[in-house]
């Protein structure tokens, strides 16, 4: 008996699968241009955290669900990243306006704008506004920190006048 139940333990213990580790503990997604301005806030669950800052958007803060195959290609999207070592701001500067979307992971953050830097942030961009604008949004009145780029941006230099 003992051996029998010691070959059904040994057999459930094999058979488990060993959870995958992400590569990412901390994940957030900005865009913004003249028609939409959101951010997206991602963590190792499959709850995506929505919140919309343009004037004349949805206000408050939302949720929605990812599918585990949504999940997986999201974690794999984003493993698949190369960020740089250091914050970087890539700028299209022939062109005043445009998308600009952003990323943070894990204290690494990376701006784009007018279709600058790399082609595989810019596909991401695209998987995001369908797949945001295919959920259904819950709101919540959880606290969630978003990272923010603000302070990413350039700074003019001051206009001297003779």
């Amino acid at each position: 008996m003992k051996k029998l139940i010691s070959i059904i333990i040994l057999v459930l213990f094999c058979s488990c699968e060993k959870e995958k580790e992400s590569c990412y503990t901390n994940f957030t997604y900005s865009k913004g241009n003249i028609k939409t301005s959101y951010r997206l806030k991602f963590n190792s669950s499959d709850t995506v955290y929505y919140l919309n800052y343009y004037p004349y958007g949805k206000k408050g803060l939302y949720y929605f669900v990812l599918e585990q195959n949504e999940k997986k290609i999201l974690d794999s999207l984003i493993c698949e990243f190369k960020f740089p070592i250091k914050d970087s701001v890539l700028l299209n500067d022939r062109i005043n306006d445009g998308t600009t979307i952003a990323f943070s992971i894990d204290n690494k953050r990376l701006m784009l704008h007018g279709n600058e830097g790399p082609k595989e942030f810019w596909k991401f961009e695209k998987w995001m506004d369908y797949l945001q604008s295919s959920k259904q949004l819950q709101p919540t009145k959880r606290k969630i920190k978003f990272d923010t780029f603000e302070r990413m941006l350039p700074v003019p230099p001051p206009i001297i006048n003779d």
